[in-house]
């Protein structure tokens, strides 16, 4: 009986062990076929290369490069505590470091990221179980701080966090491929050529407006003026005011992009676009071209500026020189507060606030960078009884230094106001074949030709010539421009004694055929002066004077005459 007992015993064992297989084998076949394919390989993302950011003559600004970096995969580690001291070694990482990372209850953890080829060799020739290498992209900025406001920079995994790097991620960023990696029992890759692999598609490229060599010599300029006055803050911008392109543009403080972790807030702020200000006397043009616009004075006619005190609605107005009577043209030249007040008074508070709308005040330029804030330019009907006389010389308003040169590129464009533009094109990773070109773009027309360029421009240029702007007048190029010096409101918003200074500059030359205009921006300079015409109007002839000259070789070049070498 017993023999029976045990046949029947291992025919059942038997029946239930080829019943669990069959269930594994064919009812579970996908299920158990899915865990094998889980250790055995292992679906890797391989990056992309970011797209490169170039300046107008295609010189890299930022670009991306091949990089190593170190993961492990704690689950597949048995001797967590051998391993750790196996890598802090390898990796010059301390040890705890290490452990910690290990320690975690994921598959995958990074280890030590952008790793250099002796940290690569080491790693590879320990072999370690459950530890690998993925190529990854580091970003690089060649220039340093040359730029940074604008470019911007990414986190370690090449995600845009500010400037042209965080508006065009989407366009550089690219898509990433996918391989599939075959693993041994100790979760080592090995290799299998007939694994599934799929290319990465890399990002465009983004070409700017900027012109490098420009660049340097509106940054060097800007650094001397900074060194010298040490203002709180600075700001310098140079634009074509023919096609709105930004040709340059740069902040004090400043930062590198290649260790923006280094840096405070302050630093990286573009305040070319996000801090506005009080203008002062350079909003002075914006409110005569208004009042000539509609002829309700002429620029050769008389106004009295009452020797330089004028009381008005209580307040009492003053001219840093007593002035009796000046032509229209004048007032503008020796930048007369009283009468620029009897000015903006003849256009009213409808009129000038329509005016200083026209020239794009109160609203974003929409140059394409992040952050930017409008300004402030009320709505006339909560304007005071005395808003006319602060406006006409540049308070009661704010504006960004972008605002405000985007406003005299119109002067020096024949009345045409432009939208600025910092992006010129996206081309394909390589720079060579172009997907899509940005042009000019019109606003409005704020001004005729023959007010703008007949009238206003000469008048810039007698201020340059004979008034406040002495300090920018260039031999061999007639410039025209506009100082300005506000006092900056006390913190407490109470009045404005004792709070400092914004000193500013703004130019553009040849004034009979404008090639470039130039603002520099200096906030509370610190020694001997604060007027506009003595901190910035030096600052603003020295970046004219090196530009112009270099665009005149540049030009020379383009019609076969020198080499490279002898522009940059």
């Amino acid at each position: 009986m017993r023999p029976y007992i045990f046949i029947i015993a291992l025919f059942v064992t038997y029946l239930v062990l080829a019943l669990q297989l069959g269930r594994i084998q064919i009812v579970e076949h996908d299920k158990y076929q899915k865990l094998a394919d889980k250790q055995h390989y292992k679906r890797v993302e391989t990056p992309a290369l970011r797209g490169s950011i170039l300046d107008r003559n295609g010189k890299i600004l930022a670009h991306s490069l091949k990089t190593n970096s170190v993961y492990a995969n704690p689950k597949a580690i048995e001797d967590k505590v051998r391993v750790a001291n196996e890598l802090s070694e390898a990796l010059g990482l301390e040890v705890s470091r290490v452990q910690k990372a290990l320690d975690r209850d994921k598959k995958f953890v990074w280890v030590k990221r952008e790793v250099n080829k002796r940290e690569v060799q080491a790693i590879e020739e320990r072999n370690i179980a459950g530890v690998g290498i993925l190529e990854e992209c580091r970003r690089s900025y060649p220039s340093g701080t040359l730029l940074s406001h604008v470019i911007g920079f990414v986190d370690i995994d090449e995600k845009g966090l500010e400037g042209i790097e965080f508006v065009c991620d989407g366009k550089l960023s690219g898509e990433p491929g996918l391989k599939v990696i075959t693993r041994d029992g100790l979760q080592r890759p090995i290799f299998d050529a007939g694994n599934p692999y799929t290319s990465p598609v890399d990002g465009d490229s983004v070409v700017l407006t900027v012109d490098l060599a420009l660049q340097h010599i509106l940054e060097e300029e800007l650094d001397k003026a900074f060194e010298e006055w040490k203002p709180d803050s600075a700001t310098a911008i140079a634009m074509d005011p023919r096609t709105g392109e930004i040709l340059a543009l740069s902040n004090r403080p400043t930062f590198d992009p290649n260790h923006f972790t280094v840096s405070s807030a302050d630093q990286r702020r573009n305040r070319a676009i996000t801090d506005s200000y009080e203008p002062g006397s350079i909003i002075k043009p914006l409110v005569v071209s208004g009042v000539l616009r509609r002829k309700l004075v002429g620029p050769k006619d008389i106004i009295f500026c009452s020797n330089g005190i004028y009381k008005i609605r209580g307040r009492t107005l003053r001219d840093v020189h007593p002035y009796g009577n000046l032509t229209v043209e004048e007032v503008l030249v020796h930048s007369s507060n009283i009468g620029m007040s009897k000015l903006a008074a003849m256009d009213g508070i409808e009129g000038l606030y329509k005016n200083l709308k026209l020239f794009g005040l109160g609203r974003p330029t929409g140059v394409g960078l992040p952050g930017e804030v409008g300004g402030t330019l009320r709505h006339h009907k909560k304007w005071t009884s005395y808003s006319v006389a602060s406006i006409a010389m540049g308070y009661e308003l704010s504006v960004t230094p972008l605002q405000m040169i985007t406003a005299y590129c119109a002067l020096a464009n024949d009345g045409v106001l432009l939208k600025p533009r910092i992006v010129a094109a996206i081309t394909d990773n390589e720079g060579g074949m172009t997907k899509k070109r940005f042009g000019t773009e019109v606003c409005n027309r704020v001004l005729s030709s023959e007010l703008a360029s007949g009238i206003i421009t000469p008048v810039l240029a007698r201020v340059v010539a004979e008034g406040t702007g002495r300090r920018a007048k260039l031999d061999g190029y007639t410039v025209a421009g506009k100082t300005g010096t506000s006092k900056k409101i006390n913190p407490n918003g109470k009045g404005y004694g004792g709070a400092g200074y914004i000193s500013s500059f703004i130019a553009y030359a040849p004034a009979d055929d404008p090639k470039l205009c130039v603002l520099v921006m200096v906030n509370e300079p610190h020694g001997r002066a604060y007027y506009g015409g003595t901190v910035a109007a030096p600052v603003v002839k020295e970046i004219l004077r090196r530009s112009l000259n270099y665009m005149e070789r540049v030009a020379l070049l383009a019609g076969g005459s020198g080499s490279l070498e002898e522009v940059i």
